[in-house]
C-alpha cells in the first residue's frame, strides 16, 4: 500500500473526531444547526478515494449554502484544530431541504449539548 493511501486512510479512520470539530463551528457559526456524517463513511462505504460528508442542516429561511459552508469549514481549521488536509466536505441544507439526503445519517454533537444537559440536572 502507498503512503499516501495509508495517509487517506488515518484520515478516514479520524471522521468522528474530524465531524465533532466541525459540529462546533457550525454551532458557532449557524446556531441551532444540526449536524450529520452522511455518504460512504456513514454507510460503510469507505473506499481509498472517499471523503467525509458532513451535513448542516440549518434553520431558517434563506442563507448563502456556498458561503456558509466555506466559513464552518475555515472556522473548524483556524479554531478547532481540523487538519486543513482532511478530506472533509461541509453541505449545508435548510431545514425543508432536508428530505434531499436520503441514506443512513449519523447525528454528530459537540459534546456540550451533554454538559448543558448535566448541569441543569
Amino acid at each position: 500500500m502507498s503512503r499516501w493511501v495509508r495517509f487517506h486512510f488515518e484520515h478516514l479512520r479520524r471522521w468522528r473526531e474530524y465531524a465533532e470539530k466541525v459540529a462546533k463551528a457550525a454551532e458557532e457559526v449557524a446556531p441551532g444547526s444540526r449536524v450529520y456524517v452522511i455518504g460512504g463513511v456513514a454507510e460503510g462505504r469507505v473506499t481509498v478515494l472517499s471523503d467525509i460528508d458532513v451535513l448542516v442542516v440549518v434553520p431558517g429561511g434563506r442563507v448563502d449554502k456556498r458561503r456558509l459552508a466555506r466559513e464552518i469549514l475555515e472556522k473548524a481549521i483556524r479554531d478547532h484544530g481540523l487538519p486543513w488536509d482532511a478530506p472533509v466536505e461541509v453541505h449545508v441544507a435548510l431545514e425543508d431541504e432536508e428530505g434531499l439526503y436520503e441514506g443512513r445519517r449519523i447525528p454528530v454533537t459537540t459534546g456540550r449539548e451533554t454538559r448543558q444537559a448535566s448541569s441543569r440536572a
